[in-house]
């Protein structure tokens, strides 16, 4: 059958596609998509399913099965890094959550290991098939063509608007079971400012430029519609800070400071997303440099003028010289339209699989391997925590940090870096601390810990001993909390 025949005869309304899902099922939702249309036709039929369980990683939007009351319906359970929205439903303790590894997360299936979390169903979002049937993933690819390939049934919400990228970022017609025609609803200006009229005094005075500024496109502002709830509990600061725009925190410029001595010309960058990491990017962090690489699980706002610019050529990496490879450029390209217009049918840009690019082997490959990532907690034996509160309130997941530690740490002249602010909560809790406490859950094992940055300089711990450990983070933690821990550390470790 031509592929133009069998993608028609496959495209079914959003009612009859949620059919496929049975009592009982597991359906994916993999992280980095916007679905329009599945996830509400899925919630009018919650009252006549029991036991479906949905997992899914971090999402933009407010998907229905947010709120409380339907949990022996349809149970959410957040994968490796739940982000920003699902906290709350973990909070209340509504929702489970899967905390695997990225370069981990088929193992269990691979190997038919006994209760393996297998899909039923895969919801993904493509871009219209090209004249050879082929369909993208757009600008964020993760897991999703692993998930189409697992599944034993796979639906596909076409969005004409996603962008087209190169690597191994596609899927045949002939690979899905039926599609759904979704493009998001493109508004009018009219509509637009109706939306913000929505937004607080301060929101709207302030946010409503920046994005504007960006080039946001009308169809990605017409969500804040439904995301207006969340938002308006966040400071405006906090909610810039996701988008990539706004004040840089102060702390930024010396951690900024404190990681260009860390890094070199020529030198493979893998940088994670998050309120201290993003922010130095805009402040100036590579600037300057020459010849760096690119082989990272997202990319952070500020980061594709870079390329533009020749800072990042990918010249000396050892594998995919001259490339940029990710399994997502989210978050640069989810609010700029700028960076998603330079990405699209761009060959320097490749995305590739979770699987492959956070492969500790992958990473490893690469000669200079410099990984910087974000930390809540350090304690002074070198404990890093990056997941949850105290109180096991989940943050965030584990996501690939173990991916990308092991990784850098297995590279030929590679570094593993954390980065945190000394303090929290205004300056009066040190994030320094003397042990993580219970129900605080530990991301990285102390004996894997590298390089730790605050405003206050660098630890640098791997091969120390407990005592010089402790005294290496004593020195970079806020001067307000040095006498203590210092106690501590005479209590611990005899220091």
């Amino acid at each position: 059958m031509d592929w133009r025949e069998e993608y028609k005869k496959k495209t079914v309304s959003a009612e009859v596609a949620v059919k496929v899902v049975k009592s009982g099922d597991w359906v994916f939702i993999p992280i980095g998509q916007s679905l329009e249309l599945l996830p509400l036709a899925l919630w009018a039929r919650k009252d006549e399913l029991k036991g479906v369980k949905i997992l899914q990683g971090a999402n933009p939007p407010s998907y229905p099965w947010y709120q409380p009351g339907y949990e022996d319906n349809i149970l959410v359970i957040g994968d490796q890094y739940s982000g920003p929205l699902f906290r709350p439903l973990q909070w209340d303790r509504r929702g489970d959550f899967c905390p695997v590894g990225y370069a981990l997360t088929f193992k269990g299936v691979d190997e038919s290991r006994p209760g393996a979390i297998e899909p039923d169903v895969t919801f993904v979002v493509v871009s219209p098939p090209n004249e050879h049937g082929f369909c993208s993933f757009g600008d964020s690819l993760f897991h999703k063509k692993d998930f189409v390939r697992k599944a034993k049934k796979v639906v596909a919400e076409v969005n004409s608007l996603l962008i087209r990228t190169y690597g191994d970022n596609f899927v045949h017609v002939s690979e899905i079971d039926c599609f759904v025609e979704a493009t998001p609803y493109v508004p009018s200006q009219e509509e637009l400012d109706d939306v913000f009229a929505q937004f607080p005094p301060e929101y709207r005075a302030d946010l409503e430029p920046s994005l504007k500024q960006m080039g946001t496109p009308p169809h990605v502002l017409w969500k804040f519609r439904a995301a207006l709830p969340f938002i308006s509990q966040y400071p405006i600061s906090y909610i810039k800070g996701i988008l990539g725009m706004g004040d840089i925190p102060e702390y930024c410029y010396p951690i900024r400071d404190h990681l260009r001595i860390l890094i070199k010309d020529g030198d493979t960058i893998q940088i994670g997303t998050g309120s201290t990491s993003n922010p130095t990017v805009r402040a100036g962090l590579f600037d300057g440099m020459r010849d760096l690489g690119l082989h990272s699980e997202v990319i952070p706002p500020g980061v594709i003028p870079l390329v533009k610019e020749g800072i990042f050529t990918g010249k000396y990496k050892t594998i995919h010289p001259g490339k940029v490879v990710t399994p997502s450029y989210w978050p640069a390209t989810s609010y700029n339209r700028y960076d998603a217009e330079y990405i699209n049918e761009n060959p320097l840009f490749e995305l590739y699989s979770l699987s492959y690019c956070n492969n500790v082997r992958t990473i490893s490959a690469h000669d200079n391997m410099v990984s910087i990532q974000n930390a809540l907690f350090v304690d002074l034996n070198g404990q890093i925590g990056s997941e949850t509160r105290p109180g096991f309130l989940l943050e965030n997941g584990p996501g690939g940090t173990l991916d990308w530690v092991f990784g850098a740490l297995n590279s030929k002249g590679g570094r593993s870096i954390f980065v945190l602010p000394s303090t929290a909560v205004g300056g009066g809790v040190s994030r320094i601390v003397p042990v993580i406490e219970e129900e605080v859950m530990v991301t990285v094992p102390r004996a894997y810990a590298d390089f730790i940055i605050t405003e206050y300089g660098i630890a640098s711990l791997l091969g120390k001993s407990q005592r010089q450990r402790a005294e290496e983070l004593i020195a970079i933690a806020h001067p307000d909390f040095r006498a203590g821990l210092k106690k501590e550390a005479q209590r611990l470790f005899g220091l």
